[in-house]
């Protein structure tokens, strides 16, 4: 399934650009602020991730109106995380990336994987700071989760076997514990509300690492833990 068929987008057009040029960052997780300086007397089309929280700022409500995921996605997902926000439950949601990354050749890239006892401590977190906690897991990787998070109450696995419907239930949680890469910043980017993530991710030193700023790639309220 493409992303584009994934979300409403709101504000887009079909029209022929002229007098284009192209903007490729130099490092995928970190602010150029060469794009404040663009010669606005053209139209410029930008090659890339700009994964860093500092591009859309001044902007994020817009983004999040904007970034509306379709009918077909969003309602299973409502409804999903709906049906264990009784009794004034805080729900979190929990995304545990394993799969690829599990790989020789994405840890040699430096794509570390979180550590169960990472897992259990960001969710002592909340359960300490919040009464009445619920957490969603959803991951690529259920059966690892579900013989590493031994608790054995207030939480539940994601049933669907759709990343994109686990996504929205994210945007839509109060809260959110994310382990590495870009799938799991977004959901919990969406969502707005506290965020814990691994530290461990992207390994210090490793190709990754050189390729991004951890200051802009992960908002400053966001809380890391190892």
């Amino acid at each position: 399934m493409l992303v584009s068929s994934c979300f409403r987008i709101l504000t887009t057009s079909n029209i022929t650009v002229k007098n284009l040029r192209i903007f490729h960052e130099e490092m995928y997780a970190k602010y150029d602020s060469k794009i404040e300086h663009f010669n606005t007397s053209r139209n410029w089309t930008l090659k890339g991730y700009f994964q860093s929280w500092i591009y859309f700022y001044n902007d994020q409500n817009l983004i999040r109106r904007s970034f509306k995921f379709s009918p077909n996605i969003q309602e299973p997902a409502d409804k999903f995380v709906e049906s264990f926000r009784l009794k004034n439950k805080t729900i979190v949601g929990v995304h545990v990336r394993r799969g690829d990354m599990t790989t020789q050749y994405y840890q040699t890239m430096g794509y570390a994987t979180a550590t169960p006892s990472y897992l259990h401590k960001s969710m002592t977190y909340f359960r300490e700071k919040y009464s009445n906690i619920f957490f969603i897991i959803v991951s690529d990787d259920i059966s690892w989760c579900k013989e590493n998070i031994k608790i054995n109450y207030d939480k539940v696995f994601s049933k669907f076997d759709d990343p994109f419907i686990d996504m929205a239930m994210l945007s839509v949680c109060d809260h959110v514990i994310i382990t590495s890469g870009t799938f799991g910043w977004w959901g919990a980017w969406l969502a707005g509300g506290d965020v814990v993530y691994f530290k461990g991710y992207p390994r210090p030193g490793s190709k990754i690492d050189q390729g991004m700023c951890r200051e802009d790639y992960y908002p400053v309220q966001w809380i890391g833990m190892e």
